[in-house]
């Protein structure tokens, strides 16, 4: 089997890893929030910050959830073309050559 095809890739964890911190710093944003909106600050500058990491988890969920798909098509494209698949399959002299 080719090294490239024996690899297993590591977009699911990377998916898994933006998904979960998109996801974390969107809900804690939301909250550090609502704590702004009841108790009002003096500067502008914890809003700012507030709306900057509210925008950053939501950059990494959507990041999370194309980076699954697009995997997919990558592992997709990176196999040989069914024509080879059947060929290797077929050929019962092909175990004993590996």
């Amino acid at each position: 089997m080719p090294p490239i095809l024996s690899k297993p890739s590591s977009a699911a964890p990377t998916s898994l890893f933006y998904i979960t911190v998109g996801a974390l710093m969107t809900v804690w944003s939301g909250i550090w929030y609502a704590y702004l909106r009841n108790n009002p600050s003096q500067h502008q500058l914890p809003y700012y910050v507030c709306f900057g990491f509210l925008l950053t988890g939501i950059v990494f969920l959507v990041i999370g959830f194309t980076l699954g798909p697009i995997s997919r098509w990558a592992r997709h494209a990176e196999l040989p073309p069914q024509e080879v698949q059947d060929t290797v399959q077929q050929d019962p002299g092909y175990a004993r050559k590996a």
